[in-house]
């Protein structure tokens, strides 16, 4: 008689158990989906500021390569949901750190050989959860990544046109 009695104890002890078990284990995996994604976007900074200091200013797969896609790709990233070329900002700054203003101009002095720096920035990210209940949404912050001028697509030896450099 008394087992017959503990059989909806049992239920209801589950029932509490099971759900505070199943929101730890989809807290766990919406954790290590936020980790993923952190990792991944630094990883796009670092690897479009690299490609934009060896690869021609005006090469526009340089920011395509950066978050995952092939050359030939131009919609969202294949690798993070919702990253697009237009989330980043490439930058080229001077030996002072300011923006140079006219990083395509060969001539200047304040173009093209004034750039020391490259600096590629990635900002208003917005993480979206998939499970309910876990806070919707929230913005990333910002990630950026600098690094010196290499050869920014141009070849020093003689009769190598400029721009050549694949990217």
């Amino acid at each position: 008689m008394k087992a017959r009695r503990m059989r909806g104890t049992y239920t209801v002890e589950f029932a509490i158990t099971g759900l505070v078990l199943f929101v730890v284990l989809f807290g766990m995996l919406e954790m290590g989906r936020l980790f993923f994604t952190i990792n991944a976007l630094n990883e796009t900074v670092r690897r479009g500021a690299r490609l934009a200091a060896v690869c021609d200013i005006s090469d526009p797969v340089v920011l395509r390569r950066a978050i995952f896609n092939a050359a030939t790709d131009s919609g969202a990233s294949s690798l993070i949901n919702q990253l697009d070329t237009a989330d980043l900002s490439l930058v080229y700054l001077d030996e002072g750190g300011a923006t140079v203003a006219s990083p395509g101009d060969t001539a200047s002095a304040t173009g093209f050989r004034a750039i020391r720096y490259v600096e590629l920035r990635l900002q208003n990210f917005t993480f979206n959860f998939l499970i309910p209940g876990f806070g919707g949404s929230f913005t990333l912050p910002v990630f950026r990544s600098t690094m010196p001028r290499e050869s920014l697509g141009r070849h020093a030896e003689v009769g190598v046109a400029p721009g050549i450099t694949p990217c």
